[in-house]
């Protein structure tokens, strides 16, 4: 017999203003309430109208507001999930709109014992969806590379999106969560996280049902992780070392010509770069010079949510 999951939706958030407020707007007026909202806040500045209500909600009880000093997605959501209560969690971005039953359809997503964990339809833009999948989607070593985030037919994988994503609060630390290795916007971080569930003999349940709209994706120029690299021509030093740095852990022989091809058309072979071709090999070297670090990072092996157990259990 199945029964009613509590639900702990956890929101990393870096220097939103009123997207944020919104976005826990829509998540305190659901059909079905979460059991708790933990907002960990890595913000270098917050608007005095944006703390205020956030301050409210946090003295009020709707919120947990947990303020993070270094801004590391990966370290805000393991520093969410061990915040956290409820039976599910549920990371989100905080620039996303809702529908009033998205609570109540991941409760009924995980009233399914089966169900570990699940990754949800993120629309953008025109909140067009597809209906076409490509058929590498379905191997092993690279088929996250090829999932649509929008794709509108139920599958089971391992292709997860951090922005909308569900996993069972015991299955999350038992896989030790995110690598914390992955810095700032934490590139990588999902498909590092969907390898080691894999491996772990998991599977993920990619649901349409789940489904919410990014307003980041669409353009919205208001903090979060483009914070980083939206104003320069570079593509962010930390998004070259987590290329690496996944490439180092989870490369196979199928699966490297994907990911260098992908890298390198990053690192700046790219259409953007064609009309100033002598600035390639300057991309390059900025990629190039992210390996060292990530070889090093390899070496002392993954960050994981565990550090912070052993940590609690010392104190």
């Amino acid at each position: 017999m199945s029964s009613v999951p509590s639900i702990s939706c956890i929101i990393p958030t870096f220097n939103r203003r009123q997207i944020l407020v919104r976005t826990i707007e829509m998540l305190l007026d659901q059909s079905s309430p979460a059991h708790d909202i933990v907002v960990v806040d890595q913000s270098t500045e917050i608007p005095v109208e944006v703390g205020a209500k956030l301050k409210a909600w946090h003295d009020g009880g709707q919120i947990k507001w947990v303020r993070q000093e270094e801004p590391n997605a990966s370290m805000a959501r393991n520093r969410g999930a061990l915040e956290s209560s409820g039976e599910v969690i549920v990371f989100l971005d905080d620039d996303i709109e809702v529908e009033r039953d998205f609570v109540a359809s991941y409760q009924a997503a995980f009233a399914d014992p089966e169900v570990r964990a699940t990754s949800g339809l993120v629309l953008e833009g025109e909140r067009e969806t597809v209906s076409m999948r490509d058929p590498r989607a379905d191997d092993a070593d690279y088929g996250w590379m090829f999932c649509k985030r929008n794709y509108d037919k139920p599958f089971t994988g391992c292709f997860v999106m951090a922005g909308n994503m569900g996993v069972r609060r015991g299955d999350f630390m038992a896989v030790g969560g995110m690598d914390e290795h992955f810095m700032k916007g934490a590139f990588r971080e999902e498909a590092d996280f969907a390898m080691r569930w894999r491996k772990s003999g998991r599977v993920v349940h990619y649901r349409p049902d789940l489904k919410l709209y990014h307003l980041g994706g669409a353009g919205v120029a208001d903090g979060g992780a483009r914070h980083w690299t939206r104003k320069t021509f570079w593509t962010g030093w930390h998004h070259y070392f987590g290329s690496w740095y996944f490439l180092i852990n989870h490369a196979t022989w199928r699966s490297l010509p994907h990911l260098l091809a992908v890298d390198i058309r990053s690192a700046g072979v790219n259409k953007r770069n064609l009309c100033k071709p002598w600035m390639i090999p300057f991309h390059l070297c900025r990629w190039l010079s992210a390996l060292p670090a990530a070889l090093l990072a390899r070496m002392e092996g993954p960050r994981l949510i565990q550090r912070h157990l052993e940590g609690k259990a010392c104190s």
